[in-house]
This record gives C-alpha cells, structure tokens and sequence, in this order.
C-alpha cells in the first residue's frame, strides 16, 4: 500500500529492510528505527564518484548542499508497478538486510549472507544491496565478502553515517546507469491505467505480492497488445509517443537529479520537460513535471531558509495563465525574474493547474490518466492546506511538518480561524478523488485512499465525512478479513485493533458509540443529547456486526447487536426484534456452554426497563410526619425571591420534595413502573426490589410486560432496621436469561428544564458531549434514598359522644363533646396534640379586592378568628408548631379528650386532627427531629340561626324631666328592666361629667322557642368588671324586642384613629385599587368610622340562653352594626365641647344644659369651650338668646326682655391643644317670665369652620317668690 500524499514523495529514495531470518520481531524493530534516523544524508558528505570522479553524471560534488531523503520501508508490494518508469520515485533502488549476529552463533555469519543473497532474486536486479550484522560476538571473524559488521562499541552512530553514505554513493552510481538507459531509449509509452480492462488483472491476487516480473518495457508491451485496438490506431499512437519521448526523457532525468538531491539540475530538467510536453500537449507528462518541479522547489526554498542563499539561479516563477483549453501559458523557465510571492499561494496556484491538465489527458491520448495518479496529487495539495491550516498559516511549523510527513506537531486541536484558509477549501481538493473510479480500484489501494481522506476530513472538522470514509474502507476491508480468517494464516489479535478502532470512531460520530450509549443508559434526561440519522446507525451496526463475525469475536458481535436492539428498536420491525433478541440468547447460551469469558458489565437488556419507582403513599393513620427539634420550622428547599407577589402564576414552579420515610418492621409498597419499548413480549420470571444500605426484606413477584406498552406492578418489602436505605432499582430475571440489575438513577426522575433544553446543531454535539464529560466526570449514579426511622405507635378512635359523629348548634352556642383513643400499637405514647379544620377556614370566602378595608377586615375576622373547635386541656406542652400536653398511654390503654365546639354561622363540617407520637426515647443522641402520626375524626355540623339582629341606631339623649331622688338607681351591677330605669340613670345631675347616648337594636326571634337575651354594657374599661350595666330582654318566638342602651359617649385620640385597618391575613396579597381613589380627607374618616365601631363593639357584649333547652350561647353584634357619620357623630364626642354652667340666687340646674331661676334676678352663665384638637385654636363664641312660646313662636327681639351685658359675640383667648379650655361668663338678667333658649356657637378664626353643641341652653323663667 504504497500510496504518496506527501509533497515530497518525488524526492524519497525507497530501500527496503528485509529481515535476515533467524530475527526476534522486537530487535528487527528495533534496528529498523536505528536505520531509520539516517533518512537524510548530506551530498557533501557523500562518497564521491572515485572512477569517473566530477564527470559523473549525479555526482554529488556539483552541489553539496544537497540532499538525499530516503524512506525505509519493512514491507514490499509491486502494486503500481506500471508506474514505476512513469514515476521513479516508486520503485525500489535498494535492500537492506538486517541480520542479528546472536541468533548466528551456532551458525556461521556467510551462511547467513547467502540466505540474504537468495531472497534478492525475489526483488528486481536493478537495486543496491546491503546486509548489515549487528552486535556481532568477539568469536565471530568479519570474513564475509559484502557482510557488514556493526559493532555495539564506540560511537555506532558514525559508523552507520559512514555505510549510508557509502550506500548513498552507490545509488547514485545506479541513477546513472538508468539515466543514461533513459537516454538512448528511443520510445516511452505512458502508463496505463490501472482500471485498464486487462484480461489478466482480475486473476491477479491484489492483496499478495507479486512474483518477480519481466523487465519493464516488455510488462508495458505485453500489457498493450493484450488490448484490442485497430492497427492504425496503434501506428498513430506509437507515432505520438515518438514524438513526445524527447519530453519524456527530460521529465525522468529531472526526477533522477531531484532524488539525487541535485536541485538546480532537477528544475532545469522539469522547466526543459514542461516546454516540450506543453508543446507536444503531452499533459499526462506535463502534470507529473509540474509537481516534480514544485517539490524541487520547495525543497530548495527550505535549503535557503535553513543554510542561507545558495546559488542565483533560482526564482519563483509567477502563476501561469491560460489563453485557451488547446494552448496553456506554463511557468516560464527559472531565468525569468519575478517578485517572489508566498510559497503556498503557488503551491495551490499551480495544483489548481495541474488538475485542469489531468482533466485533457484523454483530449490528446488513448488511455485517461491513471486513477490512483490523479487521486494521490489530490491528497498531496490537501495534505499541504491542512498542514498549514492546522498550524496558523504558512510558516516555519508548517514547513517542518511537510518535510517530516507529519500534518501537525504534537495534538490535532480542532477549528483554527486564524490560519487564513477556509474548511471548504480543503474539502473541496478531498471531495475531488470521487472523480475516479474508485470501485475499480484495487481493495488495497481503495482503504489507502479513504483512510487519507477520512484523516482530512477530521481534522478540518468535517466528522460526517471522515465517518463515512471510514465506512466505506471498513466495507472495502471486509472481504480482505474473510479472507484473512479462513486461510488461517495469521493468529495475531493486535492485527485486528485498527479496524475495531475505526468501527468506535463511525459509531461515535453516527450518534451510536460508547458515549452516546452511555447517555442513553443514564435515562431520560440525557435523551436530548443523542442525535443521529437512524436508517445510517442501523446500517453502520450492521456493518460492525459482519466484521465482529469475521473477527469471530463473540463479545464485540454481542455488544453492537445489543446496541443495535437498545438503540434502534424503534426502527426496526418486529421480525428482526425477535431475531436480535435471539441472537443474542444464543450468544450468551454458547458462551456458557464453551466457557467464554463474557464482559460482567455487559447490559444484554440495554434499554432501562424500570423507569421509575416511587414508594406507594401510606394510608392517613399510618403516615408519618417529621417535625423540628428545636422552635424552628422544618427546613424546605426554598429560595429567596425579590418577587413582590405572593402568588405569580408567571414564575418559575418550585416543587418541594418531601423526603420518603420508612418504619421499622413495617411493610411499605412502592410502585414500579416498567417499560417494553421491543416489539414482543416480556416475561419476567422474577422481579425484585435492588437495596442497599440497611437490611431489607424484599417479596418477589412475577408478570408479563405486553410489546410497546408500559406495566405498573407493586413490590413490598420491610426493612428490618433503622438507617438510610438506598433503592437502586429492581433485579429482573427474564425467563431464558440472567438475573440483571436495572437501576433507576435519581436525576433521571428530575423534570427537565425546558429554557436550557437548546438543540445543538451538526456534529457540535460532539463538543458538548466532551464539555459535559467533564463536567460529569466527578458525578456518580445517584440512587433513591431513604430514612429508616424506629418502630413508631399506633392509635385509634374507639368512641366519641356525637352520635354518628353529627351535632346540631344554635348560632353562637357552645356544646362539649369527648373521644376516647385507644393505643393498639407496640410502642407506648407520650406526646398528644390537637389541631382543626373547619369548612369556613379550608374553604375560606373569596375575597373581592376591590372591596373597603373595613369589609375585608371582617370577612377575615369571621373566617380566620372565629374557631368551630378548641381544646383548651392540651396546652401545657409545646413541640415547635405543635401544642399539646405530656401524657402515657401503654400499649392496650385508654385516654379521653374533651373538645368544645362553636356554632359557627355558614359551617357544615370540620375535622379533629390528633397528632402523637413516643418522643422521649431512652436515646443518648440528641435527634434533630422528630415523628410523629396522626389520626383524624370528621363532625359533620348543623348550625341554626335563633336569633337576628337588625335596625341599629344611635340617638341623642336631650333634655328631659329631672326625677325624684328616689327614683334614681345607683351605679353598679344591677340589673335594669326597663327603659325608664335605664333613662333614670342618664338623667342624674350628679352624673353630669357622665355624656351619654342611645344605642337601640332590635332582636328577632326566628325559633319556636323562647330566649331571654342579656346585654353587659362597659362604659368604663371593658377588661375590669365595675361599672358594668346588664339589661334583661325577653324575646318570643316569631317576635321582634327592641333594645334600647344608654351607651357613654367617648373620644378616641388623633394617634389610635389614624392607624391603618390590620389585616389577619399575613399571605394576603396587596392589590392595587381600580375603583376612585379617595382623598385624604375621606380616608381619615373612614378610619375613624372604623375604630369607633370597634371600640363600641368591644363595650357591648351580649347572650342568650333558651328557657326549655337551657342552651346558652353569645350573640354576634357585628353584621348588625354599621356606623355612619351622622352615628358617629353623635357617639363621638366633639372636638370642640362646650359646657354651661349658670350661677344666680335663684338658680336651679335641672339637667345638663336645662335650668330654673326668678325674674329680676342677676345670673351669670358661663360657658367653657373645651379643645381636643392636637393644635391650638382660636374662635369666636357667639350668643343668641330666643324666647320659646308654647305654641311653637319664637321672638328673637328681646331687648325688654333680656338683658345682656356686654356683647354677644367676643373673641376667645386662644385655647390650648389636647384637653385645653377658656371660660366666658355672660351677666344676664331676665325681666319677664318665659322659656328663654340661648343659641351658642364658636367659629374658627382661621378656618371660618363653626361648631356647634348638640344641643342648647334651656332656662324656665319664673316669677318672684318674693
């Protein structure tokens, strides 16, 4: 497999090493190498012609700077034997034989010299031999005629610099003889081209060497008239080839002076050939001049790179033109001076030429050019580009490479942008060998050529291609395997490692090689990694599958069938299923029966046929909850988020796992979910739960997954200790094959996220795969695990008082109900707390956010503050969130809870929640959590409505009758029974510092039963007991009672009015109001209204109890009350108050604002203005008395009447914030008897704001006792 891609093949002098046998493979080698070092050999250095001295024709004195390249070969083949005349450099011009002088000890060293002597007539007679003896032995004589001895003493390298010189010397004597056989030939035929239909060749044995053939002229001859061609035909051509011979002669001479090393004489050669065979439009011969003429200069630029400037002769010549297809402007001769220009840009300038003379060869001769030609010069200009492109451009590494054969030094990296030559570039000169007729190749020849294209391809990152490459050479391998094999000539294994090598780097790049399918083993997670086109995988498989069978490797055939049925199952039908599948039995079955080794790892069963188990969840009384130690909540995987809503159904989902726990000695269920992607069924014959960690009991069961369906079954097992216990997946057993361990990773069960699921495009793939090894590369397989926690109790209801567990509530009423738990466990309790859920708070109202603050505020009252349940007995313990009391229930004992229940209005049902568990273990370690269990009792409730309170309103109490002294009740907790009790106290004189109003509300009774309904009035501080007033109000069935209370009047501080409406809702979502907003004004008094309704909530508190029941319960005051201003205005006490006092001899106070006195008798009546504003103020009081008559007249002209001292507007002092006041006294003296009304008001001298009193001066007038 001779094929010469490198830009200096031309200049190589081949000589082949051949073993002189008895030679250990290692210390042939390992001379091989050591002849290997001497590749290039100076001219100076050379041993000069000593007969004909200078005058010899390649004499190596007319240019000592020169040198001779050769290329050591340990292998023959006569493969292109045809162009060896046509190209030089392919033939072999001598032999080396290597002998190991230890293995001819007991032989003599000259028997060995004719054993090497007799394997030459296997090679051509033209050709300088050789035979070098190493480490010859003290005993062994050098009395051998052209043996050479090399002893391991001094400095060896010498002498061999000494022998290849004389060797060197020795081929240049035989390129003269061939030159100057050259020269007096008078006609040199081209070669033909190998797929040249020649009768002989398809006998011909193209992967053995051929025997000794005749000379070279005669093999062409012969060749030729095997042809059938008409004999003008043959006249003309031999005519032609006349002609062109002169050329002919020029071209071989130059490619003799250029493996001579002679490179001026070598370029003069090819400039001489190029002008004749353009002349003579000989462009076969012309194509292989132009690339002798490009390696000679090259070869010469590196020269002068490297030593310096030479000779003046040589200058670049310019890229040649073209005119017309019939006539080509060449390169012109290297005396013409030109600017130099870059070495590579000629390289692909004059490439780009010579292909376009490769494709007129067949315009001016018989036969095409020869395939493997044309192909070769292909890969040479790709080989350079690639160089150049791998090393940053044109430049000393890049020249180092070509000279050495090598496309980069040290690692191929990948893309290089900064080389200036683009991918396409090169693909384009690799994509070209397709021209030919690469079938008609020979099978050699054909894995040559597509393992150097298939190397292109890769490292200019086109991976599909160098993929398919790959597999067209492995296919054009096979038969040469076949072979191979069944002569059973050779039982070397390493011989078989390069094609298993090339079979992973197809599969890898098709998507189905050993990474990918690791991916696809891991589980759905990495599914969207793998790619590829599934009708080229499964035909790639199937190619990998024929060459394991010739390999007759069992396990490499059971691996890419396994691949094959995992991978591609989708793809592939049912027939071929069932097939693999038994294909693969058989393996394993033949195996076994033969006793072969097979892989432990091997995964028969590709695909994960468990994709998921997750523990079944227990029922309510059995589960198990963790709580916290310490008085914390028990830590969660939350985040912390700037987001300022509380619910965004636009965020990211965040899914809290709670960790799975299991109980001592107690039997869990998991759920298996199994999968069958195959087209047939399979019958699992035994399937278990995989553990590890803590001991565990696992209960075997078996079932039949359908083809292309999924299967749930349920597996139990009881761990039989406390700890961790990892579930790794299931052992399954398939009837027909080996128990196998499927295991279900983790992260596999993960839901994938979709905002980084990005689909990389072509082969890009391969990169992040490699990215991701490495960042996986420290991950392990993460297995389900979970907490074995200890053996935990067990409790349940045994009975309870509520018939059918069902109660019926009058609204507001308090009933009391009892359950008796029973411990039915193994392990004593010690711990028990209650919790409730009720139906208003489990489905609590809908809150409208565009409703007031105020009417939240109360829906939230009545939903999160009004509890149906409470336990009030359960509260001397408290475990971080749970409140509950220390008790000891022994297994087999009874304990009795007591639990009150509310009627709630709208609550139909709730449940009791116990909570319990044994937590004062005899443990040494402190636990950071512990467990508890619960147990729940559903009441089913029926709340009636007995009683509604409607028509709430607030009234003034204004002047009335004093009553007797008698009559008066005094303060205290007594019970009133009338409205006129209850005004009896209002009306008090001592009382007048005591402002009251008057609540009514009236009470309808919607039962059939009678209720007595007791209010308690605080009109003091309602947390202390005195000052309490209790009204008594009877209702019958069907009626309406209006209650009427004296209720005080109260002012509220600026401070406790202004604070916002609480919210008992912490998760409630703010919301921007859609609705007017309101100024700040109306916002301060709806604030108002609300802290005033409440404080008069909070002094009114009402009951009732039914006569025949003897039902008790409290009535709700709250959906009755609604406080408008004018209310509020009458409960509230002003900011400005006024108060009137009158003093005289005859005076007499009545009331607080009613008096008595006697005509003609000098009063004074002061009034005091009061300021509760938190600022100063300053007003203005003005006086306006009116005589009253009974029948409804009033006379405001009372200048004979009344008289007034002073003025009856005067401006006040200023009167101080918060609680201060100013007195005015006005002299009044009444000249007439009457009922005089005296009308006040103060204005704000700033604000021009009035405020009036709530009621006015009333004096009764009488005539003198006197």
């Amino acid at each position: 497999m001779n094929i010469n891609t490198s830009l200096t093949s031309n200049c190589k002098v081949r000589v082949l090493l051949v073993p002189v046998s008895p030679i250990k493979r290692t210390t042939f080698s390992k001379y091989v190498e050591l002849v290997k070092t001497f590749e290039v050999v100076r001219l100076g250095d050379v041993t000069p012609d000593l007969k004909k001295g200078a005058s010899a024709m390649f004499t190596s004195q007319a240019f000592q700077e020169g040198q001779m390249h050769f290329e050591f070969l340990d292998h023959y083949s006569r493969e292109h034997q045809e162009l060896e005349e046509f190209q030089p450099y392919r033939r072999i011009f001598g032999i080396i034989g290597i002998m190991d002088c230890q293995e001819w000890e007991k032989k003599g060293l000259k028997e060995g010299h004719h054993q090497f002597v007799r394997s030459l007539d296997h090679y051509p007679s033209s050709v300088v031999t050789r035979c070098f003896a190493f480490e010859p032995s003290e005993t062994q004589e050098d009395d051998t005629k052209g043996l050479i001895m090399m002893p391991n003493v001094g400095n060896m390298s010498f002498y061999m610099s000494t022998m290849m010189c004389d060797f060197a010397s020795e081929i240049l004597e035989l390129f003269s003889v061939l030159a100057t056989s050259i020269q007096s030939t008078g006609v040199i035929e081209s070669p033909l081209a190998l797929n040249t239909p020649i009768k002989n060749r398809a006998q011909q044995r193209l992967s053995q060497p051929p025997l000794a053939t005749p000379s070279r002229t005669s093999y062409i001859s012969s060749k030729r008239a095997s042809l059938p061609m008409p004999s003008t035909r043959v006249s003309e051509e031999e005519n032609r080839s006349r002609k062109r011979t002169p050329g002919r002669i020029q071209k071989l001479l130059g490619d003799f002076y250029l493996l001579a090393g002679r490179l001026p004489d070598a370029i003069h050669y090819y400039d001489q050939a190029i002008e004749s065979n353009k002349t003579m439009s000989d462009f076969l011969w012309l194509t292989s001049a132009m690339e002798g003429w490009l390696c000679a200069t090259f070869l010469l630029d590196h020269l002068q790179i490297d030593i310096g400037h030479i000779v003046s002769r040589m200058v670049i010549p310019s890229q040649p033109s073209y005119t017309s297809p019939e006539q080509v402007e060449l390169p012109p001769t290297p005396t013409t001076p030109k600017a130099p220009r870059s070495m590579l840009d000629l390289l692909i300038e004059q490439y780009s030429l010579i292909h376009t003379y490769y494709s007129r060869v067949t315009l001016t001769a018989s036969f095409p050019a020869p395939d493997i030609v044309f192909a070769e010069s292909c890969l040479r200009i790709a080989r350079v580009l690639t160089t150049a492109y791998l090393n940053g451009g044109w430049n000393d590494t890049t020249v180092q490479c070509i000279m050495q054969g090598e496309l980069s030094q040290g690692k191929i990296k990948g893309v290089q942008k900064q080389s200036g030559i683009k991918q396409c570039q090169i693909g384009d000169w690799v994509t070209k060998i397709w021209k030919i007729r690469m079938d008609q190749l020979s099978l050699l020849d054909q894995i040559s050529l597509l393992n150097g294209m298939s190397l292109i391809y890769s490292c200019i990152g086109y991976h599909r291609k160098a993929a398919w490459t790959r597999h067209q050479s492995v296919k054009s391998m096979l038969p040469l395997i076949v072979q191979h094999r069944r002569s059973n000539l050779s039982k070397d294994k390493p011989s078989d490692q390069g094609v298993l090598d090339m079979l992973k780097q197809v599969c890898e790049i098709y998507g189905v090689g050993e990474k990918s399918i690791r991916l696809a083993d891991q589980g759905p997670s990495k599914s969207h990694d793998l790619f590829g086109w599934p009708a080229l995988q499964i035909e790639v498989l199937k190619q990998c599958i024929s060459i394991s069978e010739a390999l007759i490797d069992n396990n490499l055939r059971l691996y890419y069938t396994n691949v094959l049925l995992r991978s591609l199952y989708q793809y592939i039908p049912k027939a071929e299923q069932i097939k693999l599948a038994t294909t693969i039995q058989s393996i394993i079955v033949h195996s076994n029966r033969d006793k072969q080794a097979m892989s432990s790892s091997m995964n028969y069963w590709g695909v994960n046929l468990v994709s998921s188990i997750e523990l079944k969840k227990l029922i309510s009384r059995k589960a198990v909850y963790a709580h916290s130690a310490k008085q914390e909540p028990v830590k969660e995987d939350k985040e912390v988020s700037d987001d300022p809503f509380i619910y965004n159904p636009f965020a990211k989902k965040q899914v809290v796992h709670q960790k799975a726990v299991l109980v001592k000695n107690e039997l869990s269920e998991f759920q298996v979910s199994l999968l069958n992607p195959f087209g047939f069924d399979l019958e699992l014959q035994n399937i278990v739960l995989s553990t590890s960690g803590v001991e565990f009991e696992a209960v075997p069961t078996g079932t039949t997954i359908p083809a292309n369906a999924t299967s749930q079954i349920q597996l139990m097992g009881t761990p039989k200790e406390a700890g961790v216990l990892i579930i790794r997946g299931c052992l399954i057993r398939i009837i027909g094959f080996a128990e196998q361990e499927f295991t279900v990773d983790s992260k596999s069960t993960k839901p994938i996220d979709r905002q980084t699921k990005l689909k990389s495009s072509g082969l890009k793939t391969l990169d992040l795969q490699k990215d991701k090894e490495q960042v996986n590369a420290s991950e392990e397989e993460q297995f389900v695990t979970m907490d074995v926690i200890d053996d935990q109790p067990l409790l349940k209801i045994k009975r309870s008082s509520l018939l059918h567990g069902a109660i019926m509530l009058f609204e507001g009423e308090v009933a009391h109900m009892t359950m008796d738990l029973e411990n039915i466990g193994t392990i004593p309790i010690d711990f028990i707390a209650l919790s409730f859920v009720d139906s208003t708070t489990s489905n609590p109202i809908l809150i409208n956010p565009e409703l007031l603050p105020e009417e939240k505020y109360e829906i939230e009252l009545y939903t999160k503050d009004t509890r149906v349940f409470s336990c009030a007995d359960l509260i001397d313990r408290r475990y971080n969130q749970l409140n509950g009391r220390k008790i000891w229930l022994p297994p087999g004992e009874i304990t009795t809870i007591k639990v009150n229940i509310y009627g709630k209005k709208d609550c139909h049902h709730g449940t009791i929640q116990v909570d319990y568990g044994f937590l004062e273990r005899s443990s040494e370690t402190v636990l950071s959590l512990f467990y508890t269990r619960q147990l729940y009792y559903n009441v089913l409730v029926t709340v009636y409505q007995n009683l509604e309170c409607s028509s709430w309103d607030v009234a003034h109490l204004r002047h009335s009758l004093p009553p007797s002294k008698d009559s008066l009740v005094p303060t205290g907790n007594h019970p009133l029974s009338s409205i006129e009790d209850l005004l009896m106290m209002t009306r008090n004189v001592e009382m007048e510092n005591q402002d009251f109003c008057l609540v009514t509300l009236d009470v309808q009774n919607t039962w059939s039963t009678l209720f007595d309904v007791e209010f308690m009035i605080y009109n003091d501080d309602p947390s202390k007991d005195n000052g309490q007033v209790i009204f008594h109000l009877p209702v019958q069935p069907g009626s309406t009672a209006r209650a009427i209370l004296p209720i005080k009047r109260l002012f509220l501080p600026l401070d406790v009015c202004q604070q916002t409406i609480p919210s008992l809702d912490v998760n409630r979502q703010f919301v921007v109001s859609q609705g007017p907003k309101l100024s700040k004004e109306q916002q301060q008094a709806r604030l108002q209204i609300f802290w005033y309704r409440e404080e008069l909530l909070s002094r009114i508190k009402a009951s009732w109890r039914c006569r025949v029941s003897q039902r008790t319960g409290d009535l709700n005051l709250r959906p009755s009350l609604r406080f408008s201003q004018t209310q509020l205005a009458i409960f509230k006490k002003e900011d400005i108050e006024f108060s009137v006092d009158m003093k005289g001899q005859s005076v007499t106070k009545l009331s607080g604002r009613r008096f008595i006195c006697e005509c003609n008798d000098p009063t004074i009546m002061t009034i005091t203005v009061k300021n509760r504003f938190p600022y100063p103020i300053k007003v203005i009081l003005r006086l306006q008395p009116v005589q009253s008559y009974n029948d409804g007249a009033k006379e405001y002209d009372l200048s004979e009447k009344l008289l007034v001292e002073g003025i009856e507007q005067v401006v006040l002092p200023e009167i101080p914030a918060i609680h201060g006041q100013v007195a005015h006294s006005f002299p009044l003296y009444f000249l007439s008897r009457g009922q005089f009304e005296l009308l006040y008001h103060a204005e704000d001298v700033y604000k021009r704001k009035i405020y009036y009193d709530h009621e006015w001066v009333i004096v009764d007038t009488i005539d003198s006792t006197i």
